[in-house]
């Protein structure tokens, strides 16, 4: 490789490749481009060596350092370099190209992020004006004061990069029809609903809805998802067994409930109840012949996997006990339909 190197000072050079500057990106792995969409956002015509590797956080220094050096061989920069120790480390970088590079790379001036910051936010509040606290289930009502302190601090942080709040504003519609629906499910869920996946939402996305939801309120759980369950019957894992009828009622993670082998019972039927306090007093007074489950609001899909694969070992007509309202009778009748449970009885 050819360079040229201008002397700054003793111990303090400048180094550019002997070659234009390109016209196109080149090949680039998806992590450095994603790296170096977030350094040219910013509209200095130079930037430090600290704060380059600041923005691209500790787990990624190895590869800010990679890709310093590649955007030094391709022509896309002069890097500043001073000799520490007799080995030159580079301290700063000038963008030979920034607006090429911008366009190459799909990212916009600094009028454009903020015409589309702009646009997004007025969305956001045009969507958040039209909401009703009446539409809600009476539990959630309080999320539109939530959603409201959550969009005012959007927008008070004028630095805020336009795709972060373009995830952001996804996370609180998906928040919104996640309580409207009345669901229940781990982080998992959530970012399966909200997203493509079950990762879709970052530690920094979760940090903030954090801060501005109280996610355990909204059925957004951070911890193992349960199922309570009571009754007469026991349930076999390999040569492992709990025996239902030892206790008034019990939790079970719901992992270890899809791997449950057997269950030794026969059931006149299962009973959901959706009330905890209702089932906790029928779990102390529960009938012979009754298989007995607290259904925690709109049940979560691995909930229902769980009850499901459960039912498969006991199959018997099932009732379901929730709130007389459309959502209550929704849910049941979801429930009711579940073939799995049912064995075409329903009361």
């Amino acid at each position: 490789m050819e360079w040229v190197d201008v002397q700054i000072r003793r111990g303090v050079r400048e180094r550019s490749a002997a070659k234009t500057t390109p016209s196109e990106l080149g090949l680039l792995p998806v992590e450095q481009r994603e790296l170096l969409t977030l350094w040219v956002r910013k509209d200095n015509a130079s930037r430090g060596r600290d704060s380059l590797l600041k923005e691209g956080g500790q787990h990624r220094i190895e590869l800010s350092e990679a890709l310093c050096d590649w955007l030094l061989r391709e022509g896309w920069i002069n890097r500043k370099e001073k000799l520490i120790g007799g080995h030159w480390q580079w301290d700063a970088l000038t963008w030979r190209d920034l607006h090429t590079l911008k366009q190459l790379l799909g990212v916009g001036s600094r009028t454009q992020r903020n015409e589309s910051r702009a646009l997004l936010l007025e969305d956001l509040r045009q969507w958040l004006s039209g909401l009703e606290a009446t539409d809600l289930p009476s539990q959630h009502r309080g999320l539109l004061d939530d959603l409201t302190h959550a969009l005012s601090s959007l927008e008070q942080d004028a630095a805020q990069r336009v795709e972060v709040l373009e995830a952001r504003d996804r996370w609180i519609r998906a928040l919104y029809s996640w309580c409207l629906d009345e669901r229940q499910g781990t982080r998992r869920d959530f970012a399966l609903h909200a997203g493509e996946h079950t990762k879709s939402i970052g530690a920094g996305d979760w940090k903030w809805l954090e801060e501005h939801f109280d996610l355990e309120r909204y059925g957004v759980s951070h911890f193992t998802p349960m199922m309570w369950v009571a009754g007469q019957g026991k349930l076999h894992w390999d040569e492992r067994t709990v025996d239902l009828n030892a206790v008034s009622f019990l939790a079970l993670p719901l992992d270890d409930v899809l791997r449950v082998k057997a269950v030794t019972a026969t059931p006149a039927h299962w009973w959901l109840i959706e009330n905890r306090t209702s089932f906790e007093r029928q779990a102390q007074q529960l009938a012979d012949g009754v298989l007995l489950a607290w259904m925690p609001g709109r049940p979560s899909t691995a909930w229902l996997a769980a009850i499901e694969h459960l039912a498969q070992f006991a199959p018997a007509p099932l009732r379901v006990s929730a709130d007389a309202d459309p959502a209550g009778v929704d849910m049941a009748w979801g429930l009711l339909v579940f073939s799995a449970i049912s064995d075409g009885t329903k009361s």
